[in-house]
């Protein structure tokens, strides 16, 4: 009996021991949580102001969207509403990282998961945002500079259209994703603001909302701001492609006389004021050779990428009665490719040689395409007369 007690009272000094290292030890550790959790909300907050303005950046480009007007290239109203539909994109998600790397040290009561998932939420709902609109209006995220890409990058992230009513419902849904992440935030900043759970005292965040309701973000006037979009003349897509120059391999022989600009074998124009050359009476003289090759840039004028445009080079024979014969597989021939651009760039196009005879004449002609939706053909044919000499 006399060891059962003896065993009784030394467990229980041992519980009060344990008891009162644990309370000194909480009591030891509560300054070095407070400071932890106060340290997170320093770090926090520069990130959660970003984010507002990014929010506020976004409602803008979509709320000024319809009214923006179109600029000479390459400053068109689409481009300027995807350069302001990519930087949101860029910028929520570099924010969402942010976020997520302001640990450890870690605070209390779950917080640093909490506000990391508010902000990846946000950077999710941008992406639909954008996509969305992308859709509707027929854009893509424009090539990032500096990263290795072909000019097909743009076109080949365009997503499949969208109708203006399936448009008006995804951003509706879209708002509503961007409603409940600031109804989180408002929920954990609350929490912290009047110190529950916490153990360290009130913890204050700035203020965070980028969807109150009636503003830009918000699920009812994004899902209105479909309509206005789509109506807006400045956005719909504009579709030219033209042959800017063309040069000629081997070098045409330099001209004759300073008045005989046939010795230049080089066409050149613009998106200002395109127009489809014919070839004239005089000849544009190239050295002996076996063979020509065009030497051709196509450019976008318009206001959306165009992919797979195909251009092409036809030579015809064209000697005055009574030339000699021309030798095999050299009376004329013609090759294609396609060509993919987006808008307000220019590409060069990648044509094979064609056969040519010594002493004799041909019309080279290069030709694109027009892409759908292209009105004016202005531009897209080029042609020369070449005399190949002996």
């Amino acid at each position: 009996m006399g060891d059962v007690i003896t065993v009784s009272i030394i467990m229980l000094v041992l519980g009060v021991l344990i008891v009162g290292s644990v309370v000194e030890i909480h009591a030891q550790s509560a300054p070095y949580r407070r400071m932890t959790d106060q340290g997170y909300a320093q770090l926090a907050s520069p990130v959660i102001e970003a984010s507002n303005q990014t929010g506020a950046r976004l409602a803008a480009v979509i709320n000024v969207a319809p009214t923006i007007p179109n600029q000479r290239l390459p400053n068109t109203a689409r481009g300027e509403i995807q350069q302001g539909l990519d930087a949101a994109v860029s910028t929520s998600s570099e924010e969402a990282r942010q976020a997520k790397q302001l640990t450890p040290p870690t605070p209390g009561d779950d917080v640093a998961r909490q506000l990391t998932e508010i902000l990846a939420g946000r950077a999710a709902a941008v992406v639909k945002v954008v996509g969305t609109i992308d859709q509707l209006l027929g854009m893509a995220p424009l090539p990032i500079a500096g990263a290795p890409s072909t000019t097909s990058t743009s076109s080949a992230n365009s997503a499949a259209p969208i109708t203006l009513v399936q448009a008006s419902q995804q951003l509706a849904a879209e708002g509503t994703q961007i409603e409940r992440a600031d109804r989180a935030y408002a929920a954990l900043a609350a929490r912290l603001h009047h110190g529950k759970n916490t153990g360290s005292g009130p913890i204050r965040l700035p203020a965070s909302v980028w969807a109150p309701a009636g503003a830009p973000l918000s699920s009812a006037q994004l899902g209105d701001s479909a309509a206005p979009l789509n109506a807006a003349v400045a956005l719909v897509p504009y579709h030219q492609m033209v042959i800017t120059a063309v040069g000629l391999t081997p070098p045409a022989v330099p001209a004759a006389t300073p008045n005989d600009a046939a010795g230049s074998g080089i066409i050149g124009i613009s998106c200002d004021a395109p127009s489809s050359t014919v070839a004239g009476p005089t000849p544009t003289r190239l050295p002996p050779t076996s063979s020509v090759t065009p030497l051709v840039s196509v450019t976008n004028c318009g206001t959306v990428d165009e992919a797979n445009v195909t251009v092409t080079e036809t030579l015809v024979l064209a000697d005055p009665a009574g030339a000699g014969p021309t030798a095999v597989g050299a009376s004329g021939s013609s090759a294609r490719t396609k060509v993919t651009t987006v808008s307000g760039q220019s590409q060069s196009v990648n044509l094979p040689a064609l056969k040519v005879a010594k002493g004799h004449n041909y019309t080279l002609t290069v030709t694109l395409t027009p892409p759908t939706g292209q009105a004016d053909p202005a531009g897209t044919s080029q042609q020369y007369l070449l005399q190949i000499v002996s």
